[in-house]
Parts: C-alpha cells; sequence; structure tokens
C-alpha cells in the first residue's frame, strides 16, 4: 500500500457486491444464514474517510454492505461543501500525475454566447494535436450531422466515441474535415509563452494549463528565457487550469514572487482534529531564473481551480498583482490520496484547508476578478484580438485595460469537453513535510 496526495474528476467504477447463502437440510432449502459482505474497495475508501476526511466528523452512519462502489460511498457521506472528493484507478492516477500521461482527444471544448462549439486549448502530442487543430476553431459537424442540430448530450455522446470525423471551420473562416481517433496524450502544461515589448517594458505571458510533476520542467524553460530576455512584468494565464501538484506550484511559485520574498509563507495546509501534526507552511522559495516583477496579472475563469486558486491567494500578500477574466472556481481545500495497488484503486477525500498568509481561506465562492473581461476564443493563443491578453496587456501599459470589444464568449459552465478522459481537473499533491 502506497500514499499518495493529489485531486482530480471523479470516476465511477463497477465493483462486485455479493452475498453468501448457507442451506440447511430442512425439507425445505431455506436459509439459515445469510452472510453478508463488504466490497474491499469500499472498505478501503470507507477507512480512508473516516481517517483524513476534513469533515469526518459530519459524515452519516452508513451500512457499508448496502454499498457496491467507492463512489456511491462518497456520494452517501459527502458533506455539502464538498464537490471534489473522488476515486480513480491507482495506475492512472500514478500515470497522469507524474506523467502527464492520459487518453482521449487532446482538446478542450466549449460553447460561445453565439452556440458555436469552440476549441478551447489542444494537447501538442495528442489526436487533435497532431491533427493541427488550433484553439478558436468551430466544430461545425460530427460524424454529418451538424452540432446546430444537436443537444448538448448528443454531443457529449459523439465524443465518447472511439473515432469521429469532424468538420472544422478554422480561425481563416475556412472549412475542413479531419476523420480522428482518441488515442494515448502526452500533456504540455505550457500551452504558449512568449514576450510582447511594450515601450521601456518587456512583459512575458504564458498559458499554463496544468501543475504536473511533468510541468516543472516545462516552466524551467520558459523562466530561463523570460529571466535571461529581462521580463519586467507578467501575464499568467490560468483560465482553464484545473489544479495540479503541490510541488509544481511551489516550483511556480518561486519562479513568480521568489525575488525578493524568499523565505516567506505563502501557504499553510491545516488537517482535520485526528491530524493536526500533518499540518504544514509552504514557503516561497529562490530559483536561478525566478523574475522580479513589476505587475503580475493573471487571467482567470470559472475553470481556474485548486492549485491556480492556491497561487493566486499566496502570492497576493506579496505582489502587485490583478486578476482579470472572471471569478475562479472556488476551492480553498485540497487531497490527501490513498492509493492501495493490489486494490488498484486511489481514493482522495477533501483532507486540508489551504490559507494564505493573512489567514486567507474562505473562497467557495471563487476568488473574485479586479476587472471582468468575457473569454472570447476566436483565435489561437497570443493572438492580439483575444480580449483578455488585451486588457491584461493595456493594464500593464496604461494601468486600466480600455474598452474591450467582445462579438461573443465561451458560456460559463457549458464547457463540454475537458479534452482528456482523465483531466487534470482539482487535482492535488501535498508533500511530506513536517509541522513548521
Amino acid at each position: 500500500m502506497s500514499q499518495i496526495s493529489l485531486q482530480m474528476k471523479r470516476i465511477i467504477y463497477s465493483t462486485l457486491f455479493f452475498s453468501i447463502f448457507l442451506f440447511s437440510g430442512c425439507k425445505k432449502d431455506t436459509p439459515q444464514n445469510i452472510v453478508q459482505t463488504i466490497d474491499p474497495s469500499v472498505q478501503f475508501t470507507a477507512n480512508t474517510f473516516n481517517d483524513l476526511y476534513l469533515w469526518y466528523e459530519s459524515m452519516p452512519a452508513v451500512d457499508l454492505t448496502t454499498i457496491k462502489t467507492p463512489d456511491e460511498y462518497i456520494n452517501k457521506v459527502r458533506y455539502i461543501k464538498d464537490r471534489w472528493s473522488f476515486t480513480m484507478t491507482y495506475t492512472d492516477m500514478v500515470g497522469l500525475l507524474q506523467n502527464g500521461e492520459t487518453t482521449g482527444w487532446g482538446a478542450g471544448m466549449g460553447f460561445d454566447e453565439l452556440n458555436l462549439l469552440r476549441i478551447l486549448f489542444v494537447y501538442d502530442n495528442s489526436a487533435m494535436g497532431k491533427a493541427g487543430v488550433k484553439r478558436g476553431w468551430q466544430i461545425k459537424a460530427l460524424n454529418g450531422k451538424t452540432v446546430a442540430s444537436m443537444s448538448d448530450a448528443e454531443v457529449n455522446t459523439a465524443l465518447n466515441n472511439a473515432g469521429n470525423s469532424f468538420v472544422f471551420i478554422k480561425n481563416d473562416g475556412s472549412e475542413t474535415t479531419i476523420q480522428l481517433t482518441q488515442g494515448a496524450i502526452i500533456i504540455n502544461s505550457v500551452q504558449y509563452s512568449g514576450i510582447f515589448p511594450r515601450g521601456a517594458k518587456k512583459v512575458g505571458y504564458l498559458v499554463f494549463s496544468d501543475f504536473l510533476g511533468s510541468s516543472v520542467k516545462e516552466l524551467n524553460s520558459v523562466f530561463d528565457g523570460f529571466s535571461s530576455q529581462g521580463v519586467t512584468d507578467l501575464i499568467l494565464d490560468l483560465r482553464y487550469n484545473g489544479g495540479g501538484t503541490l510541488d509544481c506550484a511551489d516550483s511556480l511559485v518561486a519562479m513568480l514572487a521568489g525575488k525578493p520574498n524568499s523565505g516567506k509563507v505563502y501557504n499553510t495546509l491545516t488537517y482535520n482534529n485526528k491530524h493536526i501534526r500533518m499540518g504544514y507552511q509552504s514557503l516561497i522559495g529562490l530559483k536561478s531564473n525566478s523574475v522580479q516583477l513589476d505587475k503580475l496579472v493573471v487571467i482567470t475563469t470559472s475553470s481556474t481551480a485548486s492549485a491556480s486558486e492556491l497561487v493566486i491567494s499566496g502570492l497576493k500578500p506579496y505582489m502587485n498583482m490583478k486578476l482579470i477574466g472572471s471569478t475562479t472556481h472556488g476551492k480553498p481545500v485540497g487531497m490527501n490520496i490513498e492509493g492501495d495497488t493490489k486494490l488498484n484503486i486511489a481514493v482522495a477525500p477533501i483532507s486540508f484547508r489551504n490559507v494564505n498568509s493573512q489567514g486567507y481561506s474562505d473562497y467557495f465562492d471563487g476568488i473574485p476578478v479586479d476587472f471582468t473581461v468575457k473569454d472570447n476564443v476566436t483565435q489561437d493563443w497570443g493572438n492580439p484580438t483575444d480580449a483578455c491578453l488585451t486588457a491584461a496587456l493595456n493594464y500593464i501599459s496604461l494601468g486600466a485595460i480600455g474598452s474591450i470589444n467582445i462579438k461573443s464568449a465561451i458560456i460559463p459552465g457549458r464547457i463540454i469537453y475537458k479534452g482528456t478522459d482523465h483531466p487534470v481537473e482539482n487535482l492535488y499533491q501535498s508533500g511530506n513535510k513536517p509541522v513548521q
């Protein structure tokens, strides 16, 4: 058995529940004794929740012999504020968390206010990435049926197919039909990076989608460039970043704020009263590629969650930071995962609360932005017609976002598909560090 911490989308697993009936030798074969058993995965899940769950004292009593799956158990004991506790297979969890390995189409999709289904982001090493699909493309039709004539449920059903014929409208207005099959994905967390000169300023722009163990190498490469080229201000685009590992968050925080804030506390993890000593403080580190910024602008949406919110909350007391876009997801808590290799299960109960250096923690309704700008998706990353990017560049140069013209924007909450079969959504890993 091993212990790992993370958080991500719940996945339902089927398990067997059975009873053994013993029969006597009477005239009529009637059951004399019924031995009720508990599924081992359900028992393991219950043990984990009773020990680590942040709200374990509020859990109702449950007869485990009546529970068929771990997720059925979680749904019965879940605290009202908990939208995130989950289970998944141990092997899938390790591959995703450590190596960014998963499967699927490799692109996020969402509807805009004109009811057009848009590509939000694409992983390079995926079915869509290899086919050249770009952010901003419209999916006009699936398997000969126009998206306009389909319900959301029908779109999702089609996306569950192993293969589909897609008709895309590219960003230049031309159409292309591509036959695609779902497959393996290696996630690239850096979706885009670049530098925009603005007078005497050099403004770095980083689109970051996932906090994974494999992401740190990507971040190091980007910040090596930012540091060597003298970036003075930075736009951190986290609009679709649903979370990730604490180690990766530590690395990003060090690169953003290590000069001159190294050694300062940016987050404290607090556990339930059974595990008070598991709590610890995260300190701002210092790296060779740490930058010293005049301004930090973070672009957010309702899909900005978990480790993304932790970075925002943790850096607010120390940096000249503004948020542009829309209110974040609202997840000030995280998970420790208990994994059982024999059962091939990883159980992730909400285990701890994140608290910044000023005691800020209760953002279950999300972190509000300083400037509201809708997420319009009509071009690829880095295009100056992107409303949020334009607003961020204007703020850094002028101190105001200016007038932003948006014809249509992605509808919050109507994001159809996250890009992978196991999205890095609300994924969170904590390190085994001592109490400070």
